[in-house]
This record gives structure tokens, C-alpha cells and sequence, in this order.
């Protein structure tokens, strides 16, 4: 991994997930996935989702939706991380394309356990947070068990919170400087 470039290869998902749910296989299986996670920024503040209880992967924790693991799309190897982070947004909270803009990664964050490689990039739409709220409601997948609307002016009460996840925790700190 670079500034500028991030190489590696395509893997089974069995077995980054066995990975997942035993770090003790690192030192055999040696995975560093990768994952997208956007910070979605409505005119009102930023939105957080609740990760459903029964989640594999940190249930009851809060974090920045969108996200999810690096997946090939198609054919090619090459890797469109705004692309990823598109899916993501329509699989996770029913928002389609159009009504998003993607902006620049601005971060990459190591889970210390699992060590997948959170790459954060931050997002803006025009909806209203109670018109995402209803894309959710209405068409999203079950991830997360509720959002909530973090308004600009108190993002940094959020930031100490136990039950905020690291990436997302540097996303809307990064907002803050």
C-alpha cells in the first residue's frame, strides 16, 4: 500500500470470514481485506447507523453508512472504490445513484482484530435525513437497525462514545478540524 495505489488479490469470502470470527488465523491466512466506508452528509449533519444486534461483525455498534468489504464487480480486476461505495449505499440504505455525490478517500483506518483496511471516503446528497431515513425504511437490507441524524454542531459529542466504531469515529473527526 501506497498514498497513491493499494495492490493485492482476490480472495474467498469464507475465508476472510473465518478470519473474522478467529484473528488467532492471521499468522496461516495472513488477510488484510479491504472495505469502503462513506461518511453521508445530508444539509442537516451526518448520518449513523446502528448495527443490527445479530451482525456478525460488530452488532449494537454505531457506524457511518455505507460500508462493506471490496468486491469484484464484473470481469475486471480493477477496483472503482466510488463504485463500491455506490453499491453500498443502494444495498444498505436504498439511496439510488443519482442522489449522491462521492467525494476523494480521505482515510484508511486498520481494525486491530480482524485488520481489515477501512478506506473512508466522505459522501453528501440533497435528500433530507428524514428522506433517507424513508429510502432505508422503505428498500434498504436489514444491516442496520436504526439511523440516526448527527447534526453538524454536535458531532464531537459523539466522537467520545464507546459504541462508535473506530473508521467512523476518524471520518467525522476529520469533519471537525
Amino acid at each position: 500500500m501506497t498514498r497513491t495505489e493499494i495492490s493485492g488479490h482476490w480472495t474467498e469470502y469464507r475465508a476472510v470470514l473465518a478470519q473474522m470470527k478467529n484473528p488467532a488465523l492471521f499468522p496461516h491466512l495472513r488477510l488484510q481485506p479491504l472495505a469502503v466506508i462513506g461518511l453521508l452528509e445530508t444539509p442537516e449533519g451526518f448520518v449513523l447507523g446502528r448495527r443490527h444486534p445479530s451482525s456478525l461483525y460488530q452488532g449494537n455498534f454505531w457506524q457511518s453508512p455505507p460500508a462493506g468489504s471490496i468486491e469484484r464487480r464484473g470481469d475486471s480486476t480493477d477496483v472503482h472504490l466510488g463504485e463500491q461505495l455506490l453499491a453500498e449505499a443502494e444495498e444498505e440504505l436504498g439511496l439510488p445513484t443519482e442522489s449522491l455525490s462521492v467525494g476523494p478517500p480521505c482515510l484508511i483506518a486498520r481494525h486491530p482484530d480482524t485488520r481489515i483496511l477501512d478506506i473512508g471516503i466522505p459522501m453528501r446528497t440533497p435528500l433530507s435525513f428524514s428522506a433517507v431515513e424513508a429510502q432505508w425504511n422503505q428498500s434498504a437490507n436489514q444491516e442496520y437497525d436504526q439511523l440516526a441524524l448527527v447534526p453538524h454542531q454536535t458531532v464531537r459529542e459523539w466522537l467520545d462514545r464507546p459504541d462508535l466504531l473506530p473508521t467512523s469515529r476518524a471520518l467525522l473527526a476529520a469533519t471537525c478540524s
